[in-house]
């Protein structure tokens, strides 16, 4: 088998275009960089010359198609020189960008970057070194910048991703600012009414592939949104897990929550949920598809443990709502067999016989609390319609106090922990004195 000399072996033309680059223009863009490198190797005599292209991928991620391909070509011995348009196309971090160039050395191949008239063939260059820091700290410096950018968007209620939650759809008259999508948004009142009315997720689920409601990706497919999930078999495969993400989002009660998510590493874009009070929230920004009350009874229905008797399949509709008005407890749902009969189902206070406090069973048949809030409904409803004029002033008064109470519960935190920071600035105060005394 003949052995392969010096020009047999390839000439690798490596280029790389990453999504921030492309708002750099043409000066970077992969056509560019073939025809820089094609001239400068055309020049400089190299021949067999064959491109390995990576389109999209950001500096700081070192698993590229094309440069894997290189790689192997390099490891297989096939390589005698790479060039590259400048040291940044190879990547930009540090530590990988030494360990390829460590690669190229192992495997005697010579190493180009044409604009920063970087050839390995002259010797060691330090200013490569240096080349290469500036390079990652380019990239960080820019995911700061970008990071300061979208915090101030979002302080001012400006949106900083394309995304849309199911129920709503973009605005094409205001850019950023949503619109309800009635025929999905009558999908999310059903499902939150379904949970008001004791339905499991599991069966409200169930009731919507029945009927072939089009899942969110579907409905966005039909409609001519962007499709935001990953590829799906069934179009009406409603899972627990989706109508669960419908029901936890405060975006339906009118809410503009911005900056849930933040991202905690420049060079591996990874990302973790922000807590609340991270979170950008302004009320009222966006229409409503479901009343603020309906929204957080679901949410206490939903942190409560809802199992089903074993005569029954779903949980009462009730449980999770009703408190024992001496201790606080919550009332348990209860079957109870005597005599190997079923009794009438009722309610129990969760607290009775406990160990931590202990108080009356306070037995309950639920037909006589359903009866109970029925009459209640009705004595409301006739009170409304007879005086409607009181009943709004009433329910404009109740609803003052409670955002009273609410202001003067956040003002009572807010001293609270202006309180600690201050105490917390007196200790780091005094220990940099003690360090510096010491010192």
């Amino acid at each position: 088998m003949k052995k392969q000399t010096e020009k047999d072996k390839l000439t690798a033309l490596y280029e790389r275009l990453s999504h921030d680059d492309e708002r750099a223009g043409e000066s970077v863009s992969i056509e560019n960089q073939k025809r820089i490198l094609e001239d400068y190797a055309r020049k400089n005599g190299f021949t067999n010359i064959r491109h390995f292209t990576d389109d999209g991928i950001r500096g700081t991620t070192f698993k590229r198609p094309g440069l894997d391909a290189m790689l192997d070509e390099i490891r297989a011995g096939n390589v005698a020189t790479v060039i590259i348009k400048d040291q940044s196309r190879i990547g930009r971090d540090v530590v990988e960008v030494g360990l390829l160039k460590r690669t190229f050395d192992e495997y005697h191949v010579r190493f180009i970057a044409a604009n920063d008239n970087l050839d390995t063939a002259n010797g060691f260059d330090i200013m490569s070194i240096f080349r290469d820091v500036i390079n990652e700290w380019y990239v960080a410096d820019t995911s700061r910048k970008i990071k300061t950018v979208f915090k101030s968007r979002m302080e001012k209620g400006l949106r900083c991703s394309g995304s849309v939650c199911y129920g709503y759809r973009a605005s094409k008259e205001e850019k950023g600012e949503w619109i309800i999508d009635e025929e999905a948004a009558a999908v999310v009142r059903r499902i939150f009414q379904s949970v008001l009315a004791g339905e499991t997720i599991a069966s409200i689920a169930k009731t919507l592939r029945a009927e072939k409601i089009p899942i969110p990706s579907e409905h966005w497919k039909r409609t001519g949104e962007p499709v935001r999930a990953a590829k799906y078999a069934d179009p009406y495969a409603w899972s627990a897990t989706t109508i669960g993400y419908i029901l936890k989002r405060p975006e339906y009660t009118g809410c503009k929550v911005l900056g849930k998510t933040v991202c905690e590493n420049y060079k591996t874009k990874s990302t973790r949920k922000t807590a609340p009070e991270e979170q950008h929230v302004f009320e009222g920004a966006i229409p409503a598809i479901v009343d603020e009350e309906t929204w957080q009874t679901v949410q206490k229905i939903r942190e409560t443990v809802r199992r089903a008797p074993k005569r029954q399949n779903a949980p009462n509709r009730l449980t999770g709502l009703l408190y024992c008005a001496d201790c606080g407890s919550k009332l348990t749902h209860r079957y109870n067999l005597v005599q190997g009969k079923w009794i009438e189902d009722a309610f129990v206070c969760s607290g009775y016989r406990q160990l931590t406090h202990d108080c009356t069973m306070h037995y309950i048949p639920t037909a006589k609390i359903e009866a109970a809030i029925l009459a209640v409904i009705q004595r409301v409803s006739w009170y409304v319609r007879h005086n409607e004029k009181e009943f709004t002033e009433r329910v404009r008064e109740a609803s003052d106090q409670n955002q009273e109470k609410t202001v003067k519960e956040c003002k009572q935190k807010i001293n609270k922990a202006q309180k600690r920071h201050k105490e917390l600035d007196g200790l780091v105060k005094k220990l940099y004195e003690d360090v510096c005394c010491k010192g």
